[in-house]
């Protein structure tokens, strides 16, 4: 196989940690597999001293019979190969898996670290669902019988005359999104600590006032765009001026509410700003007028959604409620670490366990003190290479497991954020997303630099469909939407494969609209266009 130069550097650079970014069809697992093979071969490394890390048990299978046929293929050509044969017999032990194999492996080898006994199970969803409801159930119904007053403030917060629900499915929610946390209750209190505002700063430099900022001035650019293709349109059809010149002063005005640069300054433009009365020409053709008013009022819409939802309290006024709410945030942490605890025996007394408490059990006998332990000392020693596949969907307690078993500067890394999919289980992109902006190229690295790789050859498909995905996600990718900007820098390139030749290769792209008012309000615009 003719590898890129690029595939080439993936293969066979080591010495730091790397990260590949391998976009669609950039050949990243036959690199993978290569990479592995030549370790084997010309670095005379066992196969069970390189832990591979895949995304699923499906994955970890398909990985392990490429490399399986790869030293078979081997050994053809050169079968008097002693080093390649023990290959074969170690193959069966090696660690190609999922972390949570990984993990679970480790807390049994190591289950005398740990306050469970050593032959518990993993619980199927359904168990663990009706386990953590019935945990839930019978907290709230002995904190009603005990007239708990933190609880009942709670439940006078957050509940409705209809029962209790709002304020379990908080707890259950909180609860499910800190177990991605590789401390998650010192992650909680952390994160509550930071409703307790000291000093009195512009709403909008606050982590929350933040969002709500650059969301509603977003909403507003959204607007303006909208607004000044219904006024061009408009300026083309000489029977109806007055309604250009609304449209006009419509985008004038609300482009000095888009020049706010703060909190204080965006609520007191919003509150100034009105849409001027809409004035119908005589002449005009009915259903073009229809048509831009109708695409007017959804962005006036939108606009008063900003002022009556969002932007609804000047900053002074907005500080003092984050401070207000800091207490009662206070009472829901404590709420659910008392649910985590709760949970935590009732899963110890029916000897059962879920893949997060196997993974912070694993990271809880790897690291003592905030060191690393023995053990993973242990592990430091015997990889020395630690290979992960799909890395856009690693979560923070894997990071953590991972980091700690390296040596520091033998992490090899493969993925694509454009294709995170999985921020719903609490995958992490940010991970890779930090190492894809600090990791140098090779031209630009120096000795102690971790190495980025890039593969963005395609070997999949055509230039025409690689044309019109770049097109695409040029005009829908940025750092806001999407996480990275897309760019030439990171356009899928045509690799070296060839397709016969064929005519009227024409790729076409069908959008179906599901909802008329969503996709005039939809966010594709925005790009890093600016008024």
């Amino acid at each position: 196989m003719q590898w890129t130069n690029e595939q080439t550097q993936a293969i066979n650079e080591n010495g730091n940690n790397i990260l590949v970014a391998a976009a669609a069809g950039s050949g990243k697992t036959a690199v993978l597999v290569e990479r592995i093979i030549n370790k084997i071969i010309n670095k005379k490394i066992d196969i069970d001293k390189i832990l591979v890390v895949t995304f699923t048990n499906l994955a970890a299978a398909q990985m392990r019979e490429r490399i399986l046929d790869a030293i078979y293929k081997r050994i053809e050509e050169n079968p008097e190969n002693t080093h390649l044969q023990r290959q074969i017999t170690l193959l069966p032990k090696a660690n190609i898996c999922t972390i949570d194999s990984f993990c679970l492996d480790l807390v049994k080898n190591n289950f005398f670290e740990l306050d469970i006994s050593p032959n518990f199970r993993i619980a199927d969803e359904i168990e663990l669902k009706i386990q953590r409801q019935e945990t839930l159930e019978e907290m709230f119904e002995d904190k009603y019988e005990k007239h708990e007053e933190d609880f009942l403030k709670l439940i006078n917060t957050f509940t409705t005359y209809r029962g209790d629900e709002n304020l379990k499915e908080i707890v259950l929610k909180i609860y499910n999104y800190i177990q991605s946390m590789p401390y998650p209750n010192k992650w909680l209190n952390q994160q509550i600590e930071k409703f307790n505002l000291e000093e009195d700063i512009d709403f909008s430099e606050t982590g929350w006032g933040k969002i709500l900022y650059e969301n509603a001035k977003d909403d507003i650019l959204d607007g303006i765009l909208q607004l000044r293709d219904i006024r061009d349109k408009a300026e083309k059809e000489p029977e109806i001026p007055k309604i250009y010149v609304t449209l006009s002063e419509d985008v004038r005005k609300l482009e000095k509410v888009y020049e706010a640069n703060n909190w204080e300054e965006l609520y007191r433009k919003l509150q100034e700003f009105f849409f001027d009365r809409w004035s119908k020409d005589k002449n005009a053709p009915e259903e073009l007028v229809e048509e831009l008013k109708r695409k007017r009022d959804l962005v006036k819409k939108n606009i008063e959604d900003i002022k009556k939802n969002i932007i609804i309290y000047d900053s002074q006024t907005a500080n003092q409620d984050t401070k207000d709410i800091y207490e009662t945030m206070k009472l829901v942490g404590k709420l659910v670490i008392e649910y985590e605890e709760n949970l935590k025996e009732k899963k110890k007394e029916k000897n059962i366990v879920d893949f997060s408490d196997i993974e912070h059990f694993a990271l809880s006998i790897l690291i003592k003190d905030e060191m690393p332990s023995e053990i993973a000392i242990k592990y430091q020693n015997k990889f020395d290479e630690i290979a992960i596949d799909e890395y856009q969907d690693s979560n923070l307690v894997q990071e953590y497991i991972l980091t700690t078993i390296s040596r520091k500067n033998n992490i090899f890394m493969v993925g694509d954020v454009k294709q995170s999919i999985y921020k719903f289980r609490q995958a992490m992109p940010e991970l890779f997303l930090e190492k894809y902006d600090t990791y140098k190229l090779k031209d630009n690295k120096q000795e102690k630099d971790n190495l980025k790789i890039k593969l963005f050859k395609n070997f999949r498909s055509r230039k025409e469909i690689l044309n019109l995905t770049n097109l695409i996600f040029k005009n829908i990718m940025s750092k806001e939407f999407g996480e990275i900007e897309y760019n030439e820098e990171e356009y899928l390139n045509l690799g070296d494969k060839e397709y016969p030749e064929g005519k009227n290769l024409l790729p076409e792209i069908h959008i179906i609209e599901t909802n008329k008012q969503e996709s005039t309000n939809s966010r594709t615009r925005k790009s890093n266009k600016r008024p």
